[in-house]
Protein backbone atom coordinates (compact mmCIF):
# COMPACT_ATOMS: atom_id res chain seq x y z
CA UNK A 1 0.00 0.00 0.00
CA UNK A 2 1.28 3.73 -0.88
CA UNK A 3 -0.62 6.56 1.34
CA UNK A 4 -1.25 9.98 0.53
CA UNK A 5 0.13 12.48 2.53
CA UNK A 6 -1.72 16.10 3.69
CA UNK A 7 -0.16 18.92 5.47
CA UNK A 8 -1.97 21.12 7.84
CA UNK A 9 -0.54 24.90 8.09
CA UNK A 10 2.60 25.28 6.23
CA UNK A 11 3.49 21.41 6.98
CA UNK A 12 3.58 18.11 4.65
CA UNK A 13 -0.72 17.92 4.91
CA UNK A 14 -1.51 12.48 3.71
CA UNK A 15 -18.46 -13.06 15.14
CA UNK A 16 -19.71 -15.63 15.15
CA UNK A 17 -19.31 -17.23 12.34
CA UNK A 18 -21.74 -17.91 9.33
CA UNK A 19 -22.76 -20.85 7.46
CA UNK A 20 -21.05 -21.15 4.49
CA UNK A 21 -21.65 -23.76 1.82
CA UNK A 22 -19.15 -25.50 -0.15
CA UNK A 23 -21.06 -26.16 -3.47
CA UNK A 24 -21.56 -21.97 -3.61
CA UNK A 25 -19.96 -19.89 -6.35
CA UNK A 26 -18.07 -17.20 -6.64
CA UNK A 27 -17.13 -15.14 -9.78
CA UNK A 28 -12.84 -14.92 -9.71
CA UNK A 29 -11.41 -11.92 -9.06
CA UNK A 30 -7.90 -10.47 -10.00
CA UNK A 31 -8.68 -6.98 -10.77
CA UNK A 32 -6.44 -4.78 -10.03
CA UNK A 33 -8.33 -2.08 -7.89
CA UNK A 34 -7.79 1.41 -6.39
CA UNK A 35 -8.42 2.13 -2.47
CA UNK A 36 -9.38 4.91 -0.42
CA UNK A 37 -10.72 4.85 3.12
CA UNK A 38 -11.84 8.00 5.22
CA UNK A 39 -11.28 8.06 9.02
CA UNK A 40 -13.79 8.92 10.90
CA UNK A 41 -12.91 12.61 11.39
CA UNK A 42 -9.12 13.89 10.39
CA UNK A 43 -6.53 11.68 12.07
CA UNK A 44 -3.18 13.47 13.49
CA UNK A 45 -0.46 11.45 12.25
CA UNK A 46 2.61 13.65 13.98
CA UNK A 47 3.05 16.95 15.85
CA UNK A 48 5.92 19.49 15.61
CA UNK A 49 6.85 22.71 18.00
CA UNK A 50 6.19 25.94 17.04
CA UNK A 51 6.92 29.36 18.80
CA UNK A 52 4.14 31.16 20.65
CA UNK A 53 5.05 34.47 23.01
CA UNK A 54 8.74 33.08 22.88
CA UNK A 55 8.45 29.88 24.05
CA UNK A 56 8.32 26.54 22.15
CA UNK A 57 4.90 24.60 21.80
CA UNK A 58 4.32 21.09 20.91
CA UNK A 59 0.34 19.83 20.86
CA UNK A 60 1.77 16.31 22.41
CA UNK A 61 3.18 17.86 25.07
CA UNK A 62 -0.80 19.19 25.99
CA UNK A 63 -2.42 15.96 26.22
CA UNK A 64 -3.10 16.11 22.27
CA UNK A 65 -2.20 12.58 21.04
CA UNK A 66 -0.20 11.40 17.51
CA UNK A 67 -3.77 8.72 16.30
CA UNK A 68 -5.99 11.05 18.16
CA UNK A 69 -9.22 11.63 15.87
CA UNK A 70 -10.25 15.76 15.62
CA UNK A 71 -13.97 15.40 14.92
CA UNK A 72 -15.19 18.43 16.18
CA UNK A 73 -14.00 22.31 16.19
CA UNK A 74 -15.94 24.88 18.25
CA UNK A 75 -18.71 22.46 18.25
CA UNK A 76 -18.78 21.99 14.28
CA UNK A 77 -18.40 18.22 13.08
CA UNK A 78 -15.31 17.55 10.84
CA UNK A 79 -14.58 15.11 8.46
CA UNK A 80 -11.72 16.11 6.30
CA UNK A 81 -9.25 18.32 5.71
CA UNK A 82 -11.61 20.94 3.78
CA UNK A 83 -13.55 21.25 7.10
CA UNK A 84 -10.80 21.64 9.60
CA UNK A 85 -9.05 24.68 7.66
CA UNK A 86 -12.91 26.22 7.20
CA UNK A 87 -12.92 26.26 10.94
CA UNK A 88 -9.95 27.16 11.94
CA UNK A 89 -9.27 29.84 9.54
CA UNK A 90 -11.75 31.69 11.13
CA UNK A 91 -9.15 32.25 14.06
CA UNK A 92 -7.00 35.05 13.16
CA UNK A 93 -5.55 36.20 16.14
CA UNK A 94 -1.97 36.25 16.23
CA UNK A 95 -1.94 33.43 18.87
CA UNK A 96 -5.42 31.80 19.16
CA UNK A 97 -6.91 28.94 21.83
CA UNK A 98 -9.36 26.53 19.32
CA UNK A 99 -11.60 24.04 21.59
CA UNK A 100 -11.63 20.97 19.50
CA UNK A 101 -13.00 16.86 20.21
CA UNK A 102 -10.81 14.24 19.94
CA UNK A 103 -11.24 10.49 19.78
CA UNK A 104 -8.64 8.74 21.05
CA UNK A 105 -8.68 4.92 21.70
CA UNK A 106 -12.34 5.14 21.54
CA UNK A 107 -12.83 8.23 23.71
CA UNK A 108 -13.96 11.25 23.50
CA UNK A 109 -12.10 14.05 24.74
CA UNK A 110 -12.45 17.97 25.11
CA UNK A 111 -9.15 19.78 24.33
CA UNK A 112 -7.46 23.12 22.99
CA UNK A 113 -5.84 23.56 19.97
CA UNK A 114 -3.24 26.61 19.87
CA UNK A 115 -2.65 28.35 16.62
CA UNK A 116 -0.46 30.79 15.21
CA UNK A 117 -1.88 33.17 12.32
CA UNK A 118 0.33 35.37 9.95
CA UNK A 119 -1.10 37.99 8.55
CA UNK A 120 1.56 39.19 6.00
CA UNK A 121 0.51 35.91 4.30
CA UNK A 122 -2.63 34.66 6.25
CA UNK A 123 -1.36 31.26 7.12
CA UNK A 124 -1.57 29.30 10.13
CA UNK A 125 0.70 27.04 12.23
CA UNK A 126 -0.34 24.36 14.38
CA UNK A 127 2.25 21.78 15.20
CA UNK A 128 0.20 19.25 13.45
CA UNK A 129 0.56 16.85 10.54
CA UNK A 130 -3.06 16.08 10.17
CA UNK A 131 -4.61 13.11 7.07
CA UNK A 132 -8.18 12.27 6.20
CA UNK A 133 -7.10 9.42 3.48
CA UNK A 134 -5.06 6.78 2.86
CA UNK A 135 -4.81 5.97 -0.71
CA UNK A 136 -3.13 2.35 -2.42
CA UNK A 137 -3.87 -0.67 -4.50
CA UNK A 138 -4.83 -3.88 -4.17
CA UNK A 139 -6.57 -7.07 -6.10
CA UNK A 140 -10.07 -8.71 -5.87
CA UNK A 141 -10.41 -11.79 -4.49
CA UNK A 142 -13.76 -12.94 -5.62
CA UNK A 143 -17.26 -11.44 -6.11
CA UNK A 144 -20.28 -13.48 -4.08
CA UNK A 145 -23.14 -13.00 -6.29
CA UNK A 146 -25.50 -13.63 -3.22
CA UNK A 147 -25.50 -10.36 -1.41
CA UNK A 148 -23.21 -8.25 -3.76
CA UNK A 149 -20.34 -8.32 -1.71
CA UNK A 150 -16.99 -8.73 -2.50
CA UNK A 151 -13.94 -9.34 -1.00
CA UNK A 152 -10.03 -8.15 -1.43
CA UNK A 153 -6.53 -7.50 0.25
CA UNK A 154 -6.73 -10.89 2.17
CA UNK A 155 -4.97 -8.66 5.28
CA UNK A 156 -5.99 -5.06 6.51
CA UNK A 157 -5.04 -1.80 5.26
CA UNK A 158 -2.41 -0.97 7.75
CA UNK A 159 -1.59 2.92 8.70
CA UNK A 160 1.42 3.48 8.27
CA UNK A 161 2.04 6.27 10.72
CA UNK A 162 0.65 4.89 13.39
CA UNK A 163 1.69 0.82 12.00
CA UNK A 164 -1.87 -0.45 13.55
CA UNK A 165 -5.11 -1.22 11.21
CA UNK A 166 -6.56 1.87 9.98
CA UNK A 167 -9.82 2.90 11.87
CA UNK A 168 -11.77 3.84 8.78
CA UNK A 169 -15.35 5.50 8.83
CA UNK A 170 -15.92 4.70 4.75
CA UNK A 171 -14.24 3.63 1.34
CA UNK A 172 -14.80 2.64 -1.88
CA UNK A 173 -12.89 0.57 -4.59
CA UNK A 174 -12.35 1.91 -7.68
CA UNK A 175 -11.10 0.78 -11.52
CA UNK A 176 -7.05 1.07 -11.58
CA UNK A 177 -4.58 0.43 -14.84
CA UNK A 178 -0.92 -0.86 -13.44
CA UNK A 179 1.14 1.63 -15.73
CA UNK A 180 4.50 0.02 -14.24
CA UNK A 181 6.08 -2.48 -12.13
CA UNK A 182 9.15 -2.03 -9.53
CA UNK A 183 10.62 -5.42 -8.99
CA UNK A 184 11.39 -6.96 -5.27
CA UNK A 185 14.53 -7.52 -4.10
CA UNK A 186 15.69 -9.44 -0.58
CA UNK A 187 14.12 -7.47 1.83
CA UNK A 188 12.81 -4.40 -0.53
CA UNK A 189 8.94 -5.27 -1.28
CA UNK A 190 8.66 -4.55 -5.27
CA UNK A 191 5.04 -2.76 -5.84
CA UNK A 192 2.72 -2.33 -8.67
CA UNK A 193 2.46 1.29 -10.01
CA UNK A 194 -1.12 2.29 -11.35
CA UNK A 195 -3.46 4.96 -12.14
CA UNK A 196 -6.47 5.39 -10.39
CA UNK A 197 -10.11 6.49 -11.76
CA UNK A 198 -11.34 8.39 -9.20
CA UNK A 199 -14.17 9.23 -11.08
CA UNK A 200 -15.05 5.52 -11.42
CA UNK A 201 -16.18 3.63 -7.84
CA UNK A 202 -16.96 0.36 -8.51
CA UNK A 203 -17.95 -0.86 -4.67
CA UNK A 204 -18.12 1.03 -1.29
CA UNK A 205 -15.91 -0.25 1.49
CA UNK A 206 -17.53 -1.43 4.76
CA UNK A 207 -15.41 -3.03 6.65
CA UNK A 208 -11.27 -3.13 7.04
CA UNK A 209 -10.40 -6.60 8.74
CA UNK A 210 -7.38 -8.35 9.29
CA UNK A 211 -8.43 -10.85 7.04
CA UNK A 212 -9.15 -8.38 4.62
CA UNK A 213 -11.39 -5.67 2.96
CA UNK A 214 -15.19 -6.33 2.44
CA UNK A 215 -17.58 -3.96 0.71
CA UNK A 216 -20.78 -4.46 -1.83
CA UNK A 217 -19.75 -3.91 -5.29
CA UNK A 218 -22.10 -2.01 -7.75
CA UNK A 219 -21.73 -3.95 -11.17
CA UNK A 220 -19.91 -6.33 -12.68
CA UNK A 221 -19.14 -7.55 -16.04
CA UNK A 222 -18.33 -10.79 -17.12
CA UNK A 223 -16.37 -12.74 -15.30
CA UNK A 224 -15.41 -16.61 -14.86
CA UNK A 225 -17.75 -18.51 -11.54
CA UNK A 226 -15.82 -20.80 -9.87
CA UNK A 227 -17.14 -23.05 -6.87
CA UNK A 228 -14.83 -22.42 -3.78
CA UNK A 229 -12.77 -25.06 -1.63
CA UNK A 230 -12.88 -25.71 2.24
CA UNK A 231 -9.13 -25.65 3.44
CA UNK A 232 -9.44 -29.59 4.01
CA UNK A 233 -9.67 -29.66 0.23
CA UNK A 234 -6.82 -27.98 -0.77
CA UNK A 235 -3.81 -29.56 -1.53
CA UNK A 236 0.10 -28.93 -1.64
CA UNK A 237 1.47 -29.14 -4.82
CA UNK A 238 0.68 -26.99 -7.97
CA UNK A 239 -2.29 -23.94 -7.84
CA UNK A 240 -2.34 -20.78 -10.22
CA UNK A 241 -2.67 -17.48 -9.06
CA UNK A 242 -4.70 -14.50 -10.87
CA UNK A 243 -3.27 -11.27 -11.14
CA UNK A 244 -2.75 -7.61 -12.83
CA UNK A 245 0.76 -6.65 -13.82
CA UNK A 246 0.05 -4.63 -16.94
CA UNK A 247 -2.86 -2.22 -17.98
CA UNK A 248 -6.28 -4.25 -16.82
CA UNK A 249 -5.68 -7.79 -17.98
CA UNK A 250 -5.97 -10.41 -15.99
CA UNK A 251 -3.29 -13.21 -16.11
CA UNK A 252 -2.91 -16.58 -14.47
CA UNK A 253 0.56 -17.09 -13.20
CA UNK A 254 1.50 -20.99 -11.67
CA UNK A 255 2.70 -21.42 -8.07
CA UNK A 256 3.95 -24.15 -5.44
CA UNK A 257 1.86 -24.89 -2.66
CA UNK A 258 4.84 -25.93 0.25
CA UNK A 259 3.06 -26.19 3.18
CA UNK A 260 -0.67 -26.01 5.03
CA UNK A 261 -1.71 -24.78 7.96
CA UNK A 262 -4.83 -26.50 9.70
CA UNK A 263 -6.53 -23.52 11.14
CA UNK A 264 -9.75 -23.18 13.88
CA UNK A 265 -9.68 -19.96 13.87
CA UNK A 266 -9.36 -17.48 11.15
CA UNK A 267 -6.37 -16.04 10.50
CA UNK A 268 -4.07 -14.52 7.11
CA UNK A 269 -1.31 -17.00 6.88
CA UNK A 270 -2.82 -20.20 6.56
CA UNK A 271 -0.72 -21.60 3.23
CA UNK A 272 2.53 -21.07 2.29
CA UNK A 273 3.47 -21.08 -1.55
CA UNK A 274 6.84 -20.60 -3.69
CA UNK A 275 6.28 -18.71 -7.20
CA UNK A 276 7.53 -20.90 -9.76
CA UNK A 277 6.47 -19.02 -12.56
CA UNK A 278 9.11 -18.27 -15.27
CA UNK A 279 7.01 -14.87 -16.38
CA UNK A 280 6.30 -14.13 -13.23
CA UNK A 281 9.29 -13.92 -11.40
CA UNK A 282 11.26 -12.31 -14.98
CA UNK A 283 7.95 -9.28 -14.77
CA UNK A 284 8.82 -8.88 -10.43
CA UNK A 285 11.32 -11.07 -8.64
CA UNK A 286 8.11 -12.73 -6.48
CA UNK A 287 5.41 -11.04 -5.01
CA UNK A 288 4.96 -7.41 -4.70
CA UNK A 289 2.59 -4.98 -2.96
CA UNK A 290 -0.25 -4.76 -5.00
CA UNK A 291 -0.82 -8.19 -5.37
CA UNK A 292 -2.19 -8.84 -1.90
CA UNK A 293 -5.60 -9.94 -2.60
CA UNK A 294 -4.86 -12.21 -5.88
CA UNK A 295 -6.99 -15.61 -6.10
CA UNK A 296 -5.54 -19.00 -5.57
CA UNK A 297 -7.08 -21.52 -7.59
CA UNK A 298 -6.54 -25.26 -7.68
CA UNK A 299 -8.32 -28.33 -8.69
CA UNK A 300 -10.63 -26.33 -10.26
CA UNK A 301 -11.69 -24.21 -6.81
CA UNK A 302 -10.78 -20.85 -5.56
CA UNK A 303 -9.07 -22.21 -2.68
CA UNK A 304 -7.79 -18.44 -0.98
CA UNK A 305 -5.93 -15.56 -1.42
CA UNK A 306 -2.14 -14.16 -1.58
CA UNK A 307 -1.24 -12.05 1.77
CA UNK A 308 2.06 -12.11 2.56
CA UNK A 309 5.34 -12.33 1.19
CA UNK A 310 8.70 -13.49 2.74
CA UNK A 311 10.73 -10.33 2.53
CA UNK A 312 14.33 -12.04 2.53
CA UNK A 313 12.97 -14.00 -0.39
CA UNK A 314 10.15 -12.78 -2.41
CA UNK A 315 9.46 -15.71 -4.23
CA UNK A 316 7.88 -16.98 -0.97
CA UNK A 317 4.49 -15.80 0.51
CA UNK A 318 1.49 -16.65 2.37
CA UNK A 319 -1.91 -16.73 1.61
CA UNK A 320 -5.58 -17.07 3.28
CA UNK A 321 -7.78 -20.05 3.03
CA UNK A 322 -10.94 -18.43 0.84
CA UNK A 323 -13.89 -19.50 4.09
CA UNK A 324 -12.50 -17.50 6.38
CA UNK A 325 -12.68 -14.16 3.50
CA UNK A 326 -16.23 -15.95 2.65
CA UNK A 327 -17.60 -15.75 5.92
CA UNK A 328 -16.89 -12.29 6.04
CA UNK A 329 -18.33 -11.50 2.91
CA UNK A 330 -21.52 -13.28 3.59
CA UNK A 331 -21.76 -11.10 6.95
CA UNK A 332 -22.41 -7.84 4.95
Amino acid sequence: MYKRLYTFFIVCFLLSPLCVYANDELYLGGDSIGIEVSYEGVMISGTYSISINGEMYNPIDHGISIGSRIIEVNGHKIETLQDLYKEVAQYQEPVNEIPITLIEKEVEQQKILKTIYHKNDQSFQSGLYIKDKITGIGTVTFYQPKNKSYAALGHEILDSDLHSIACIRSGNIYSSNVTSIIKSQPNVAGEKRADINYQNAIGDIKENTTLGIYGHYYKLEEKPKLPWAKQEEVQLGKATIYTVLKNQEIKEYTIEITKLHKQNEASSKGIEFVINDEELKKQTNGIIQGMSGSPIVQNGKIIGAITHVVTGKPTLGYGIYIEWMLEKANSL
